[in-house]
Order: structure tokens, then sequence, then C-alpha cells
């Protein structure tokens, strides 16, 4: 496999032994093959090409994986891609990806690649995240730190990172102008960053860390530098987190709140919020949340990685669940199939997201053995 090449696919498709749900794989079961993550754009503008990463060749490269034609192509040929974090501009078709500490875009007509900027030496970079026209790029990058307490298995090492308190600065280029402002930073491991869809000048970003054990979201004025915390929360006692625009400029995150700071009863909503902090709505779960949501382009509905409409739906880890938010305040749950992934690595969360037209749903999976991705309809 080289840059360039075109992989003929054959879409597996099966119904869902609950549901009755037809699941499509898109991928070949060859290698891993994800989606960044979800909080990114990734598809074309007419909804056909998705973005995905897949490390078939021994390294993780960029691919265009064009849904209607069954059919990938190579589009990179780098030795350190981030695998979550790269993202597209749909319109431009233009993809823009870490290849260690180099920011790079490269083109999915032509594959022309362009180096765009270079983090310090000692930092790591993080998501990207695209306005909306295109113009601007942001991320956090983070001072690499050294760490005893890794274990070999996910988040192992998170409190001891946290308490470290790493140097970050959050970063905003302007593409047009070929110009790096450094919007924010400080002694705090900073991550998650998302440029607002409808005023490129806000910019979210969030203190990493145990949700309940940090005020996590955070917004700045680029052109300020302006900062203040989005949700207050009352540390021990609630927690929030992963944090997206919707296309209209609302925030939408994961929140939860319990009586004590040693108690286990906790209340589980979605909270929508405007970057200024006024608009504060919440729906609540009837029992646990999804790990992930991410919200159509109404954000009537929302689709997460688990699904316990009850109690007594004992595994609710392994849907891909529907979530439609009614007017008293509350949640409907719907699963729509397994997901029945493993969750052992970043690469293997199932963070399910919609098509541009709201109809489908596409996931990550290594249910088969390898991580592939499956789309679902909605209805």
């Amino acid at each position: 496999m080289a840059k360039g090449d075109v992989i003929k696919l054959k879409a597996h498709h099966f119904k869902d032994e609950v549901t009755g749900t037809e699941v499509i794989r898109l991928t070949d079961n060859i290698g891993d093959t994800i989606h960044p993550y979800f909080t990114q754009p990734l598809f074309s503008s007419d909804g056909e090409t998705i973005l995905v990463v897949s490390n078939r060749t021994g390294w993780w490269q960029l691919y265009r994986l064009d849904i209607p034609d069954a059919e990938m192509q190579q589009l990179t040929e780098d030795a350190d891609i981030k695998p979550q974090c790269p993202c597209l501009d749909g319109k431009k078709m233009i993809a823009y990806y870490w290849d260690g500490r180099y920011l790079k875009s490269v083109d999915l007509e032509t594959l022309e690649v362009d180096m765009i900027y270079v983090t310090p030496q000692g930092f790591k970079p993080g998501i990207l995240s695209l306005s909306s026209d295109g113009r601007y790029l942001a991320f956090a990058y983070t001072e690499k730190v050294s760490l005893s307490t890794l274990k070999g298995r996910a988040y192992s090492g998170f409190l001891e990172h946290m308490f470290l308190r790493p140097r970050s600065v959050v970063m905003v280029i302007d593409l047009k102008r070929g110009e790096a402002i450094p919007a924010w930073g400080e002694n705090a491991w900073i991550s998650h960053v998302n440029i607002c869809p409808t005023n490129p000048d806000i910019v979210l970003f969030c203190h990493e860390g145990p949700w309940h054990l940090v005020q996590r979201m955070w917004v700045v004025r680029v052109s300020t530098h302006e900062v203040w915390p989005l949700v207050k929360q009352r540390r021990y006692v609630e927690r929030v987190g992963h944090e997206f625009f919707m296309p209209n400029g609302t925030v939408v995150a994961q929140y939860g709140r319990r009586s004590t700071p040693s108690s286990n009863d906790w209340v589980y909503y979605d909270l929508f919020v405007k970057p200024d902090g006024s608009g504060l709505r919440m729906y609540k779960y009837p029992w646990l949340p999804p790990a992930h949501i991410k919200t159509n382009s109404k954000g009537d509905k929302a689709v997460g990685d688990r699904c316990y409409p009850n109690p007594s739906f004992k595994e609710g880890h392994a849907y891909i669940g529907l979530v439609e938010y009614l007017k008293d305040g509350k949640v409907n749950l719907k699963p729509l199939c397994r997901h029945d992934t493993s969750w052992n690595t970043q690469e293997t969360h199932p963070h399910p997201i919609f098509t541009p037209d709201d109809k489908n749903v596409i996931f990550v999976s290594d249910r088969e053995g390898n991580c592939n991705v499956y789309m679902v309809p909605v209805d």
C-alpha cells in the first residue's frame, strides 16, 4: 500500500439480533480503521465522504472513505500521525492532521501536502478544531511529562498527569494570513479545544482530569484573551465533560451531580448552554448515561455509545442508543444496535456521530477483532 492507492471495499450487511436494525460494516477488517475524534468535522459537504484513519500499512495514515462507491484512498505517507486528531474541511476537501509535532494539510483531490506549523520542543499537540468557514484551526499543545503510575491500560496515570499541572497553550492558526495566535496558556493540563462555528473568536477548552476534580469547561475570547468558566462546578459533587459545539453555536456537554463527595447517588443529564453561560437547558437520564454523545444538526436528538433505558437493561454498555430530548426536561432512550466493542483503547471507543443528513449513525467497534467503521440507519 502507498499514498494514492485505492482500496475496493465490499460492505458487509447484517441484522442486529435484538433490534432487527440493519448494520453495515463499511470497512474491510484489515488492520484497524477508525474515524477521528467525534467533536471534529469529518464529512464532505455532500455527506458522501468521511475522513478515516487506518494502520493497515503498519502505521496510522489518513484515508478518504467514499461511502456510496465503497472505496478507500490512502492520503498520506507519514511516520507519526495522531489518529484521534485530524479534521476535514468538507467544502475545500482539505484534511488537517499532526505528524508528530508537525501540523500538515493534505488535499483530498490532488494529495498535495503542506506544512503549516510546528509545536515547540518538549510539547505534544492535541485534537484539531476547524472553524466553519475553514479559515481558523484551534488546538492546544501540552508539556510532555514523565508518569510513574502508567500501567499499560486506558487512563492509568490520569490523576498524576493532572496533578503535575503541565504547561499548556491554546493556539489558533489563521490559515489565510499564515499567522499563529497564542490565545491562552497556564500551568494546567488543557485539552478538548473546540472553536465556535458561529464566531471563531470564541474557543472552548477544558481542564483535563477526572471530571469531578476539575473546573472542566472554559471559554477564551481570542482577540482579547479574556477567559471565563462555562457552567461553574462544585468540586467533588458535580462533573461535566465531552463538550462540543452544535452548528448554531450552542455548547452541549454531559453532566452529573451527587449529594456528597463520597456518595454514589449520581444523577445524570445532558446540558445545553450558550458560550456566555446563558440559556442553560438540562435533560435528565432515567439511569446511566452514554459514555459519549453527539447531537444531530437540529439538537432534538443525540446518539450515544451506551444505552440504559432502565436498570433492568443490563447490557447497555454494548449498545448504540438514540437519545430523544423531551419537553419536560427528560430523555427518551431507544437502542439502535449492539456495538460490542471491547473499550480497551481510545481507538476502540465507538464515538458515534450522525451523517450530515441525520439519517444514519457512524460508529467504531472492534467486535470482529480489528477496529472497523460501521453505519446504522436512525429510523
